[in-house]
């Protein structure tokens, strides 16, 4: 977990590298995507890899967030709590998604905290999602991994393609991962192609595909059970599946060579 006293942390400060890779995740039809990053962070953690999910809103008043670290309510220590499954969890906003564009001055310092975070974890993954303005909450996102989140129906092509899109047209044409839900692997593969296609032609954007994650009783009951699909049913497919999507995860990096990675 966070530790402002890890002696390597320490280190890692002076020499000036953050440590972390970052990957911001967007679901296409702008839902939240909690239980399925909590899936997905579940099956990349592990001994050797420290990993931090940050999700965009807590439900739980008494969670103090990242936000509140800002507004100096509390300590970024207090904002980090330790996952059963092997993770640390944070959040950036309390209740409500935050869908107006934040103030210039706690854009900055909130984009700071995470940036700050990114020296104590290997991995971390945030739950972002467009404000009105349709720009991301915080400006380090668009400067290091993306992952789309899209659905198996022809609603979610066309979500998925304005998403894309209206990011593009914010910070430029960039690479993209793609997950497709509620799918089988060929299926997923299908409707990916499909996207890929238009973005390409339209866009002029790489897509890489990352996997499938199929219907899946198990993930409905693991749910109920409040535990990760991984923890309770490992053999299942949609637990195969989120293991398969953390490996791409870990052999591509979706960050165009000429953007910072700091």
């Amino acid at each position: 977990m966070f530790n402002q006293r890890d002696q390597a942390d320490g280190l890692r400060r002076i020499m000036g590298t953050p440590n972390a890779r970052m990957i911001s995740v967007l679901a296409a039809d702008g839902q939240s995507a909690q239980s399925w990053l909590t899936n997905l962070a579940a099956s990349m953690a592990g001994p050797e890899q420290r990993m931090l999910l940050i999700q965009a809103t807590t439900q739980l008043k008494q969670t103090p967030t990242l936000q509140t670290v800002v507004l100096q309510k509390t300590t970024l220590n207090h904002s980090i709590t330790a996952h059963p499954l092997g993770f640390d969890m944070a959040c950036l906003s309390e209740n409500n998604p935050i869908t107006p564009p934040l103030s210039v001055n706690l854009n900055a310092k909130l984009d700071g905290i995470v940036k700050q975070l990114a020296y104590d974890y290997d991995t971390v993954m945030i739950e972002a999602q467009l404000d009105s303005a349709l720009g991301l909450p915080l400006p380090m996102m668009s400067q290091h991994e993306l992952v789309i989140q899209m659905g198996r129906d022809e609603e979610a092509i066309k979500s998925a393609y304005i998403t894309i899109k209206r990011v593009c047209q914010q910070y430029g044409n960039r690479p993209f991962g793609v997950v497709v839900t509620r799918s089988n692997q060929a299926q997923g593969q299908q409707y990916f192609l499909r996207l890929s296609q238009v973005c390409k032609q339209f866009l002029g954007v790489s897509l890489n595909f990352l996997g499938a994650i199929p219907e899946d009783d198990a993930l409905r009951k693991s749910s109920a059970m409040g535990r990760s699909v991984i923890d309770a049913f490992p053999k299942a497919q949609a637990a195969i599946a989120f293991k398969a999507v953390a490996s791409s995860l870990a052999k591509r990096r979706l960050t165009p060579s000429n953007l910072a990675l700091a």
